[in-house]
């Protein structure tokens, strides 16, 4: 935790108004690894499993083809408990200590209802739109938090779907294989020397990351180029603004190295989306933040 806390601070020095949702982070980035070290119980094997590499490439993401194993669930489910009760004495703004608190709340109330909650977050419901309790808590808060819980838990799976998509299927689609949400990311990798460019997307939701064609909208596929621009930042020179004319879409995009762990993580690039959206441009992808 020490080493990606350094890079969270650094990043945060030269941008100060990420302060406050960069100790949110770093709060649950803690939490999370914890759990992680405490687990000992085995991870699914993809590989192993009937139809996985079928559903696939008919385009259809992991977790919506198949039942998601309930070991999964109950893991993002104990995460997202634990992260609520970690935010409610942290040293944050009172509003994040009291939508925590009123998380937990309802947490303790029904038992069951992180799972409801994990589950709801899967299908692309809003718990409030199942027959979860939420109380009074706040909706977005829970649902940022189940996502946050869910990319924890989630992780295994994303590095045996990366190596399964690499070694047998391209998955070249606008949206996560995993999850089947829509990117909030680019990444321009040079895959090896004197070799050119290619492009990563990130989902917005779970954070998995997955090849793209290099030029190209991924939420409408526009390849035409006179509608494919780009919004430089003069003082963000490894970070960009990819936008499409054709539906009026944005990617914000990493160019540089060295500091994927930060820059790639959407709420760092906070900024950006400002910029996006005061020139006209939307936010396909979902939006964990409040602007």
């Amino acid at each position: 935790m020490g080493d990606r806390a350094a890079k969270i601070e650094a990043w945060v020095k030269k941008r100060p108004y990420l302060e406050e949702i960069a100790k949110l982070h770093v709060i649950l980035a803690a939490v999370e690894e914890e759990s992680a070290s405490l687990e000992s119980e085995a991870v699914p094997d993809l590989s192993g499993r009937k139809g996985v590499l079928e559903e696939l490439q008919k385009g259809i993401p992991l977790l919506r083809g198949e039942q998601v194993d309930g070991a999964i669930l109950e893991k993002a489910a104990a995460l997202l408990e634990k992260m609520a009760e970690a935010l409610v004495k942290a040293p944050l703004t009172e509003k994040i200590n009291l939508s925590a608190r009123q998380a937990g709340n309802a947490f303790k109330k029904e038992d069951d209802l992180a799972r409801q909650v994990i589950s709801a977050v899967l299908e692309s419901a809003a718990p409030g739109s199942s027959n979860a309790d939420l109380g009074e808590a706040d909706e977005g808060f829970i649902i940022f938090l189940a996502w946050r819980a869910l990319s924890g838990a989630l992780k295994p799976l994303q590095g045996q779907l990366a190596t399964l998509l690499e070694g047998q299927l391209r998955w070249r689609r606008g949206y996560c294989p995993l999850c089947g949400q829509l990117p909030a990311m680019g990444h321009l990798v040079r895959p090896g020397k004197g070799k050119g460019r290619e492009r990563n997307l990130l989902c917005s939701c779970c954070g998995m990351s997955w090849s793209y064609q290099r030029i190209g909208c991924p939420f409408c596929g526009n390849t035409e180029q006179k509608q494919l621009n780009i919004i430089g930042l003069d003082n963000e020179p490894s970070l960009r603004i990819d936008t499409c004319d054709g539906c009026g879409a944005y990617l914000k995009t990493y160019t540089g190295e060295g500091e994927e762990g930060v820059a790639l993580a959407d709420w760092s690039t906070l900024h950006l989306d400002l910029v996006a959206q005061e020139k006209g441009f939307k936010r396909t992808g979902y939006q964990m933040y409040t602007l």
